[in-house]
């Protein structure tokens, strides 16, 4: 039982390093990468994989993530600030009706956003 446990939290450590890897690199990593990674291979039901992946995030991995682009003056200070309203707004009233949905619909809702996501990111980058 200890050998499966310690293996379970050494793939975590791993999976967490590689989450870290993508946020830093592309600005993403817990919705988009994180949250499908609890639920394919550790068996979180989709909502606890969500409001799971907000925990190591939204402050540690966004505020170091935050301070590397601003050391390379990659912030723009105006346009963040005017996001702030809405995606504060959006979390709010969007964690507020996940809540509402079942988790199996809430899974489907999730991979769409995902595909279409990667669909249009795709086509744009073979087009341009």
């Amino acid at each position: 039982m200890r050998l499966k446990q310690a293996l379970r939290w050494g793939a975590l450590l791993l999976v967490a390093c590689g989450v870290g890897v993508t946020s830093g690199m592309f600005g993403l990593g817990g919705g988009v990468i994180l949250v499908p990674l609890l639920v394919l291979l550790f068996s979180f039901a989709q909502h606890r994989a969500q409001g799971t992946t907000l925990v190591p995030l939204v402050l540690p991995t966004g505020l170091l993530g935050y301070l590397n682009y601003a050391h390379a003056h990659e912030v723009d200070w105006v346009f963040g600030l005017l996001l702030m309203p809405g995606v504060f707004l959006g979390a709010f009233f969007g964690s507020w009706l996940a809540q509402k949905l079942t988790p199996d619909r809430m899974r489907r809702a999730f991979a769409g956003v995902l595909f279409a996501l990667g669909a249009v990111q795709l086509i744009v980058a073979i087009w341009k």
